[in-house]
């Protein structure tokens, strides 16, 4: 007789269960359609493949370097260090990716609250595991924080000033934001793979 995995039940079945249950209850009482909240969004818009779609790639990038920082953090290979590092990293860019998804900077709290968060988590990533990020590669970390900062810059302050010339700065800003989280998930996969190696060791 096949027994049931109670761990899946408890750790992807249920959480999952509860969370469908609940969107979809919030949804009502804000009297959204059912069929809205489960369709696509550019399904449901109707707009072709193209729309977003640098932001949506944008947002798995996020979310594969959550995923990959996490997972590398509890394996039983890595030391404290390392395992404490990456998931400040995961957590970091799973907060990153929830506002970039759910564009929490533009809508809900605002750019200045936001900005200054990400601020004071980058500068305590870098001083407080500075030796470690240093035999990792730090110059990786540090010109993705520059071009994620150059998009910032370009968002706050280069578009006020030519605001005229809107276009061409947001597309300025956002190929900045792009490169920077890519670069972000090129470093975490580098600390990942130096974690499990120097822990095999």
């Amino acid at each position: 007789m096949i027994k049931f995995p109670s761990k899946l039940f408890y750790i992807s079945i249920l959480p999952s269960t509860i969370l469908y249950l609940t969107i979809l209850y919030i949804s009502n009482l804000h009297n959204i359609k059912l069929s809205l909240v489960l369709r696509d969004l550019a399904q449901t818009c109707g707009y072709p493949i193209g729309v977003g779609m640098i932001s949506n790639i944008g947002i798995l990038l996020w979310g594969a370097a959550t995923s990959i920082c996490l997972f590398t953090t509890f394996s039983q290979k890595i030391n404290s260090d390392s395992s404490k590092l990456l998931l400040l990293g995961g957590l970091f860019s799973g907060l990153l990716c929830i506002d970039d998804f759910f564009l929490l900077h533009d809508r809900y709290i605002g750019p200045d609250f936001l900005n200054l968060t990400y601020l004071a988590i980058s500068i305590f990533l870098l001083v407080r595991f500075r030796r470690l990020l240093k035999n990792i590669g730090l110059f990786n970390l540090v010109i993705s924080i520059l071009f994620l900062g150059l998009s910032i810059f370009f968002d706050g302050v280069i578009q006020q000033i030519f605001n005229q010339s809107y276009e061409l700065t947001q597309l300025i800003e956002e190929g900045f934001k792009f490169l920077g989280i890519t670069c972000w998930l090129n470093f975490w996969c580098k600390a990942s793979s130096y974690a499990l190696k120097s822990g095999a060791s």
